[in-house]
């Protein structure tokens, strides 16, 4: 696990994901003007599903003073939702002054799971199997740092004397991480059968979403599961720091599916992204913790007392 210079395979996954299904815009260096934007008092947003008629709130963190910029196209999209929802639309003086809650209407997870995750129709199959791909791509970044992470705990709960440790140069990061990676490799069991599994569980998934795109319309439309923990921009434009609203950590983990437009040529970059391989792309993709560090140290000093 050499430190180099490299961008992650499970970050361009990700980066071709979200420009293949979630709402990307080009990044912005300037306060927006009045012009085109309207400075708002944003506190929280709604999510309401019709199939059930449920609704959940997931409040914003109180960035900029408390103020987002909206573009004034998205001003008036959201005038649009309050007045299906049968809702008064704040008037212009009160946006920056009231406490204003953004409205969002689509799926929510449960609702979804009986119908759209299920779903046959060709267009909405073919982003169900992408979305189950990211979903395994994630997953697998994920089981390599934990079973690196346990291999380490293992090999230090098997230390019961700090003379061993002592036997290590510990001085510095370098003689540590060089430590600590050696023995992670001696032990990798674990993540090359997590590696095998996902292989197994993919290429059937890119198979089936490769033959059904083959046949498919240049775009289509199709429900979109939607992250309520990912930041918000307010602009159609563009995004910024004076555009994009932080969902609190109480949004975790929570999925709401809204109506997007997909296009086949960036399905099909998603599907032909290279994606882990081998061992050596594993490790390499996990990279190095600062964490383990402490794992060794804590060790030693727990030896000591």
């Amino acid at each position: 696990m050499p430190e180099i210079d490299m961008t992650r395979i499970t970050d361009n996954l990700m980066s071709v994901y979200n420009y293949a299904f979630i709402d990307a815009m080009p990044y912005g260096f300037y306060k927006p003007n009045d012009a085109m934007y309207v400075g708002v008092k944003l506190v929280d947003k709604m999510y309401h599903c019709p199939k059930c008629k449920g609704e959940f709130t997931v409040k914003y963190r109180n960035d900029n003073d408390g103020i987002t910029y909206f573009s004034k196209s998205r001003i008036a999209a959201q005038k649009k939702v309050y007045e299906e929802l049968g809702l008064d639309f704040p008037a212009n003086w009160e946006l920056m002054e009231q406490p204003f809650t953004y409205h969002i209407v689509g799926i929510c997870n449960e609702c979804a799971r009986k119908d759209i995750m299920t779903s046959q129709e060709e267009g909405q199959h073919i982003y169900n199997l992408c979305h189950e791909l990211h979903m395994q791509d994630e997953l697998m970044a994920a089981k390599a740092k934990k079973y690196m992470t346990d291999s380490l705990q293992k090999w230090l709960d098997g230390i019961t004397e700090s003379s061993y440790l002592m036997q290590f140069d510990l001085s510095t990061r370098e003689s540590l991480r060089d430590l600590i990676c050696a023995v992670i490799l001696q032990d990798t069991k674990a993540v090359e059968d997590a590696l095998q599994e996902y292989r197994d569980t993919i290429q059937p998934i890119i198979y089936e979403a490769k033959k059904l795109l083959d046949k498919q319309t240049p775009a289509w439309k199709a429900n979109v599961a939607h992250s309520c923990s990912l930041p918000d921009s307010m602009s159609d434009e563009e995004y910024h720091e004076y555009t994009v609203a932080f969902p609190d950590e109480a949004s975790e983990g929570q999925e709401f599916y809204m109506e997007k437009s997909i296009e086949k040529d960036r399905v099909s970059m998603f599907l032909t992204q290279h994606r882990l391989t081998s061992l050596e792309e594993v490790l390499m993709d996990a990279g190095f913790h600062e964490e383990w560090i402490d794992m060794v140290v804590d060790k030693g000093t727990s030896l000591k007392k």
